[in-house]
């Protein structure tokens, strides 16, 4: 890539010690080749807070990032991700690299840009997006919730009842998130597909399923469901309610310096059991 014009950058950071220090060494970085910088704490963050920036510095862990992309609707800057966090599988080993280095090939144009694919919901007339997943869980804790799944692909269509605690709708980059832990397949990054995984289904012979990209997903809900984007509590769906699903063409644009990341590698060793002294 050509060098790149960037005026203003956000740094959007997880407050612990380790980020704190790297934030300060990264503001400086940016601020030595003229470049505007604001610091805004990641709790902090809400919807429309960033988007006027041309580039953003995830400073911090998975959450940190997701936290960003939820914040992001249709103007998305590029983002850099810096791990200092718990969880980094979406991040590069940038940690332990100059910032001064990492800001002078950023401004010089030497990266790629990774587009992630989100998912687009719309629960309750609300539209959301996804960078993992949306959970509807049933709001009756220990008592299962039924509901009606209707697929539509390009080449099929089906429907089917489904007896669970709920169901995760997500993206190929999710599958590395909730939907493991709810025994759903990992799925390359940059396999676009559109994964459903029900939740301790009652239902036995219920897998996740795999879809094509361009599948829509409507969830008829019998009951009062919690409704969780990326994690976070978006809403009370009543009974007789209906959350629509489709992935989109609204990517987030990751700056990545490196060729490749071991995703396999990176996801297994932050779930490796770690037991106390």
């Amino acid at each position: 890539m050509s060098k790149i014009a960037l005026k203003n950058v956000a740094i959007v950071y997880k407050p612990s010690k380790y980020c704190l220090e790297l934030m300060k060494e990264y503001t400086s970085a940016f601020k030595s080749s003229g470049i505007r910088v604001d610091t805004i704490w990641v709790d902090e963050l809400s919807r429309g807070d960033i988007d006027g920036y041309d580039l953003v510095v995830a400073m911090g862990g998975d959450g940190t990032l997701l936290r960003i992309s939820w914040s992001l609707r249709e103007r998305l800057p590029l983002i850099l991700p810096i791990p200092c966090g718990r969880r980094t599988v979406l991040y590069e080993e940038l940690d332990k690299v100059n910032p001064y280095n990492v800001v002078a090939r950023v401004i010089e144009g030497k990266f790629f840009i990774d587009r992630v694919e989100r998912l687009k919901a719309n629960i309750l007339g609300q539209e959301y997006y996804a960078l993992n997943e949306v959970a509807l869980i049933s709001h009756d804790s220990g008592r299962a919730l039924l509901l009606e799944v209707d697929i539509t692909t390009p080449f099929n269509k089906t429907k089917f009842f489904l007896e669970s605690d709920g169901i995760l709708i997500s993206t190929s980059t999710g599958s590395s998130a909730y939907a493991l832990s709810a025994k759903g397949p990992l799925i390359e990054t940059r396999l676009h597909a559109l994964l459903i995984v029900p939740l301790n289904p009652i239902t036995l012979n219920m897998a996740p399923l795999v879809l094509h990209p361009f599948s829509r997903v409507k969830v008829y809900l019998s009951d009062y469901t919690n409704a969780y984007v990326d994690g976070k509590y978006v809403g009370l769906l009543p009974p007789r309610s209906t959350a629509y699903f489709r992935l989109c063409n609204n990517f987030l644009r990751i700056v990545r310096l490196g060729e490749k990341r071991d995703l396999v590698k990176r996801v297994l060793e932050s779930r490796t059991t770690k037991f106390a002294a």
